[in-house]
């Protein structure tokens, strides 16, 4: 036993430098991730000195890029400049043919058209299009828009960008950076589940990257670019007016005509209307009639018949005096 122990203790051991290197390089990874999504900030204190190995100049360099930002605060800012334009025209279809050479001259670009023609009522025809010219050719073109008719607005406007676009190359370089770290990783990885976790973690910073690179060439379009929404228009046709009354015999003819029908044809539809309500008042009206004619009849039978008044004989000499019971009437 006392051999063996003594074996075991003289004989060198295997080297563990492998495990040991892939746990380090995986701290590192996770460190040089935070001090990206921080900007190099705090995390740099909390991550001691593997943050400051992987860091190293790195943060350094932001550092010194921050104060640079702020002491050149004069430099010219980035902005963005959008604007609309509404121009009365003669013709719609020249001016915008001529709208067009004035952008293909300047080096311009259109994102956009819609045209009316004005539909043939009397509205007025115009067309709208979206103008993307270079920014430093965009007041020329305004002045040349001008002649093509009357201006009746212009109206621009301008968004200062500067702060977003620094934070999006400052993103990018940040990303840049740290997949270049996590690349050297990868090829020091010693272990199938470090190489994965590498691997990991550059897919998840390549997404990162591309999405940033696609906002800084959005914003470069958009400044290079700017954007002028032009509506030409024509004047809409004069409305004429109505004539009030026929002008002739023959007219104030088909007039009357026309009126009378009208006016039949209204009393058609009015009686056709009150026909059937007249047909049931009429029924009601006869019905009520004959009984209240039965209930009269049913009365006058009920009723007996009054008694004849008697009769009386008038005196031969005095015709007023009524001859008495009895007695007859003088012979003639």
């Amino acid at each position: 036993m006392n051999h063996l122990a003594v074996n075991e203790a003289s004989s060198p051991r295997r080297p563990r430098a492998p495990r040991s290197t892939a746990f380090v390089s995986l701290a590192l990874i996770a460190l040089g991730v935070v001090g990206c999504s921080a900007g190099g900030g705090s995390s740099a204190d909390e991550a001691g000195d593997f943050s400051s190995e992987v860091q190293g100049s790195g943060g350094r360099e932001d550092a010194d890029a921050a104060a640079e930002s702020e002491g050149e605060s004069d430099e010219p800012r980035v902005v963005i400049i959008d604007g609309t334009m509404t121009i009365v025209v003669d013709d719609v279809t020249e001016a915008t043919n001529a709208a067009i050479e004035i952008v293909d001259t300047a080096e311009g670009r259109i994102d956009g058209r819609q045209e009316y023609s004005g539909g043939g009522d009397g509205g007025s025809a115009y067309s709208t299009m979206v103008l993307r010219i270079p920014a430093e050719s965009l007041d020329g073109a305004i002045a040349e828009l001008r002649a093509l008719g009357t201006v009746e607005s212009v109206e621009t406007a301008t968004t200062d960008v500067t702060s977003d676009v620094e934070d999006v190359d400052s993103r990018i370089a940040g990303l840049q950076s740290t997949i270049a770290r996590l690349q050297s990783f990868q090829a020091e990885a010693t272990s199938v589940s470090d190489l994965l976790t590498i691997e990991a973690e550059i897919a998840t910073r390549q997404t990162e990257l591309e999405s940033s690179l696609t906002r800084q060439a959005a914003y470069a379009d958009q400044i290079s670019y700017s954007t002028l929404t032009l509506t030409l228009q024509s004047e809409p046709a004069p409305i004429q007016p109505e004539a009030t009354g026929p002008d002739s015999f023959w007219s104030g003819l088909g007039v009357g005509w026309t009126s009378l029908m009208t006016f039949l044809g209204g009393l058609a539809i009015i009686l056709g209307v009150a026909l059937p309500w007249l047909v049931g008042i009429g029924l009601l009206t006869a019905a009520i009639i004959l009984i209240v004619r039965g209930i009269g009849r049913r009365r006058a039978k009920r009723q007996p018949a009054p008694p004849a008044p008697p009769m009386t004989a008038m005196r031969q000499d005095d015709p007023a005096a009524p001859v008495g019971a009895g007695s007859m009437p003088p012979a003639p």
